[in-house]
């Protein structure tokens, strides 16, 4: 069944945006991503539609396109609910970046109380996710120094390794391999996926970041795992990224499984070949059933 496709003059007239707007966006952001059809011409999905209805409110609000473009819908309509402001965080999360000025220690115990309070589940999705986005904008706006981002990333890092060593032993729901792509040096999205494939009993095979599409083929096969898992951060660039997921999916075999996520991914639609991309945490369990359950 075809996927319905809007004309780039249905767009503009549905959503308020200029052509011109739409194009100058393509080339900038990686958003809109149109198709294109047989003759070369741009072919929107109904999806992009919603998406740029929007964006449309926001720039109503005086609002530029770089500050709102590549976040996800749902933090779209956040800035939605607050025409004279950013988006507000829970109190608890205000509270934990408020301690990143205070040194390792209060930082520390602060995350471990969070965990404590949500789980390490939910404290992956509620408080991880959401604050890496904010700590991330912090930095940008001067708010924050490097250092301060770092002590983040270190404590982060300490207080999801302890809550994974309590874990059990995996549940024999296969083996996964992750890593990232040359070039990528964030590794913080591959302690969250591994944590969360560890809660659905899967077994983790991590070899850091930055390794070659060969190295990463070499650890799949002989490691026999059933998933590769690549995390993506806005490092690299959405092209780059693309173009090395498609290379890495043609060298692996037809039955190891291609998974990639992260904020790198956000305007990517579509992907040519059989690879799964995620917008979120929440989407592995879903996929674990799918991918690598036991037949």
């Amino acid at each position: 069944m075809t996927t319905p496709t809007l004309s780039i003059a249905e767009i503009e007239r549905e959503s308020g945006i200029s052509r011109d707007t739409l194009r100058v966006w393509e080339r900038r952001y990686g958003f809109p991503l149109p198709e294109r059809n047989q003759r070369g011409q741009r072919r929107y999905l109904i999806v992009e539609l919603d998406r740029l209805r929007l964006c449309k409110q926001l720039l109503d609000q005086g609002r530029r396109p770089g500050s709102f473009i590549l976040l996800a819908d749902e933090q779209l309509r956040q800035l939605l609910s607050h025409p004279n402001g950013t988006m507000s965080l829970p109190p608890e999360l205000e509270a934990l970046k408020e301690t990143l000025s205070g040194g390792g220690t209060t930082l520390h115990h602060r995350l471990e109380a969070l965990l404590q309070l949500y789980g390490l589940r939910n404290f992956l999705t509620d408080v991880v996710a959401p604050m890496n986005h904010a700590v991330g904008e912090a930095w940008c706006a001067g708010e924050i120094g490097i250092f301060h981002e770092h002590l983040y990333t270190q404590e982060l890092h300490r207080v999801i390794t302890v809550a994974m060593e309590r874990l059990p032993p995996g549940r024999n729901a296969g083996r996964v391999l992750l890593t990232t792509l040359p070039g990528e040096q964030h590794g913080i999205g591959l302690l969250m996926v591994s944590a969360m494939l560890r809660l659905e009993g899967a077994e983790v095979l991590t070899l850091g970041v930055q390794t070659p599409p060969e190295e990463i083929v070499r650890g799949a096969v002989g490691g026999g795992c059933r998933v590769v898992g690549i995390s993506c951060s806005d490092q690299l660039g959405r092209r780059t990224i693309t173009s090395q997921l498609v290379r890495l999916r043609k060298l692996l075999p037809a039955g190891v499984a291609l998974w990639a996520g992260g904020n790198g991914l956000r305007t990517v639609r579509s992907i040519p070949g059989d690879i799964r991309l995620f917008t979120d945490l929440a989407r592995i369990s879903e996929a674990i059933r799918e991918d690598i359950r036991e037949e």
